[in-house]
């Protein structure tokens, strides 16, 4: 059962750990403490791939439950002061408070309740700790390797102040890298400056998407993140690499994507290498389905609010799950700045969106 002082000693202990992704240690006290408070019940497996962990713990034993409770540990970096959870009237700070370790004693809780209730609704919480750098060891794992495949998938990584997201966008992370011959500065044709075609094709691509880079729009988004070379300036630079992040809706495709930017690079130099660095499918929920009404009518009794249905641009472990088709759950407590140094989630709205999920799960 979930209680106010429980929520918070877990959350407290939760953000105490520096649960970076690639900390291995820290990663792993922190499921010690989530498998330390699982019902006896519960069917645990943990699973080290890499770097990260993935803890797998149902009322059943099986990789297609009825429904997953997806959730990640890791966190970005922040302050010494942000790993220890401090409380603002309402307001719960603290680094991974918001993105997403108040998650956590909530899948917990439901497991619980589910394993003393004797429930035949097949459960899962999952927790990955991989989510921050695309989840490559940990979801995408769970999806293509273990076959884990739910039928319906709760994800609290979106939707931030009770919105339910219906769609999410993908994300298509590509590396161009070039290679010059260096010389001195002053006598540029003995050389090949490797930076010269990446600064085209980058202010090639900052016009084409200016105008949907300007405001928000559902269109396809383009972020120069990185061009780097060099090390003189006296010198011809003799290797560079331009790093680039677009996010595209459902009608645009990673494919899509690389093709047009081998293409445009082709026209720069043949020497240039391009790589998809990071990828994840955008995903759609119809809000008609039944099961999805059904959850936002659990979620408006459990809160006292109208829950919106909007989109989100951001992405989250539920990217690797998009070709299953299933329903995506996506919305969040109230809170916010997360990445932030004030990032918080409201005590008062976690509790009520615990009766939510309770009550949803209660119906199924």
């Amino acid at each position: 059962m979930m209680t106010k002082q429980l929520f918070l000693d877990q959350l407290t202990k939760l953000i105490a750990c520096k649960s970076l992704p690639g900390n291995v240690a820290e990663n792993k006290k922190a499921i010690d403490y989530v498998v330390s408070w699982l019902h006896s019940k519960a069917v645990v497996q943990r699973i080290v791939n890499g770097q990260a962990e993935i803890l797998i713990a149902g009322n059943i034993d099986t990789m297609s439950p009825d429904v997953a409770y997806l959730v990640h540990m890791d966190v970005v970096d922040g302050k010494p002061e942000q790993f220890a959870l401090q409380i603002d009237h309402d307001r719960l700070l603290g680094r991974g408070a918001s993105d997403m370790k108040f998650s956590v004693p909530i899948g917990i809780a439901l497991l619980d309740h589910l394993c003393s209730s004797g429930s035949k609704l097949a459960f899962a919480l999952v927790i990955t700790t991989d989510e921050e750098i695309g989840g490559p060891e940990g979801a995408k794992y769970l999806v293509e390797k273990m076959n884990f495949s739910p039928k319906l998938l709760i994800v609290p990584d979106g939707g931030d102040n009770l919105v339910f997201v219906n769609k999410a966008k993908g994300v298509c992370q590509i590396e161009i890298s070039a290679k010059g011959s260096p010389a001195h500065a002053s006598r540029p044709w003995l050389g090949k400056n490797a930076l010269e075609p990446l600064v085209k094709i980058a202010a090639e691509l900052v016009e084409k998407f200016d105008k949907a880079n300007k405001k928000e729009s559902w269109s396809t988004t383009m972020n120069l993140g990185v061009i780097s070379g060099g090390v003189s300036v006296n010198q011809v630079c003799p290797e560079a690499v331009v790093k680039l992040d677009f996010r595209f809706p459902e009608t645009e495709s990673v494919e899509a994507i690389h093709s047009e930017i081998n293409r445009i690079a082709a026209k720069n130099g043949s020497e240039l290498t391009v790589k998809l660095a990071g990828t994840g499918q955008p995903t759609f929920t119809d809000e008609k389905l039944p099961v999805v009404r059904r959850f936002i009518l659990e979620m408006e009794k459990a809160t006292g609010q109208k829950i919106p249905i909007k989109p989100t641009y951001g992405a989250s472990d539920a990217r690797w799950f998009a070709n299953q088709k299933i329903p995506v759950l996506m919305i969040k407590p109230n809170g916010g700045d997360i990445h932030s140094d004030t990032e918080w989630v409201s005590l008062s709205s976690c509790l009520k969106f615990y009766e939510g999920l309770k009550s949803f799960l209660d119906t199924l």
